[in-house]
């Protein structure tokens, strides 16, 4: 029997998060490029940042095709979030990167577990007429619930988050908020055995 879904946030009615949404009125529009994959997985924080943010958008696929759009945006003010050697570093205050910063219109970002955010970008060669962006110093992950390979990995809501508040200077904490939600709701579903593996 399928589970009943909220009509606004999307979750199911047990967990539904509509009582934790703020919306943000961010100026840099957010693209996310999400992996297939994660359509489906009720963990997956690309969903609360379209809840929680005006400016933003999902685009589901792997591959160039499927992301055509990608090619109408200006190249010198789109940056691609990703940790490439010559990324520049948000959170690194140099004239270079102040200016880059301040003409930045679209942050697309690649919403996927490591390896197949690597794949996409080897698959999408037009991210490649964009700039990268990194951060220097991660913050620490609150996104318990979800197990990552490497220690420098953020949800896609916690990269974004960081991203908004170096770029923009915003207040971030409605998404951190809604995070924090999303894992309470999601940890008092389970039983006490799986629950010590997170907490």
């Amino acid at each position: 029997m399928a589970r009943e879904l909220c009509s606004h946030c999307g979750f199911s009615i047990k967990t539904c998060l509509c009582d934790s949404i703020s919306i943000i009125n961010n100026k840099l529009k957010i693209i996310i490029l999400r992996h297939p994959s994660e359509e489906k997985v009720t963990k997956n924080t690309a969903n609360l940042l379209n809840l929680g943010l005006e400016n933003c958008q999902i685009i589901a696929g792997e591959s160039e095709q499927d992301f055509l759009q990608l090619a109408t945006l200006p190249k010198a003010t789109t940056a691609v979030l990703y940790p490439t050697e010559d990324a520049l570093s948000l959170d690194e205050h140099t004239a270079t990167t102040d200016a880059f910063k301040q003409s930045l219109n679209h942050l697309i970002v690649i919403d996927g577990t490591w390896k197949k955010a690597y794949k996409m970008l080897q698959l999408t060669p037009s991210l490649r007429a964009f700039q990268t962006v990194s951060f220097k110093h991660i913050p620490q992950n609150k996104y318990v619930i979800r197990k990552a390979p490497r220690a420098d990995s953020l949800s896609t809501l916690e990269a974004v988050a960081h991203s908004l508040k170096l770029i923009e200077g915003i207040d971030v904490t409605p998404l951190y908020r809604l995070l924090a939600a999303l894992v309470d709701k999601q940890t008092q579903h389970m039983p006490d055995d799986v629950k010590a593996r997170y907490l």
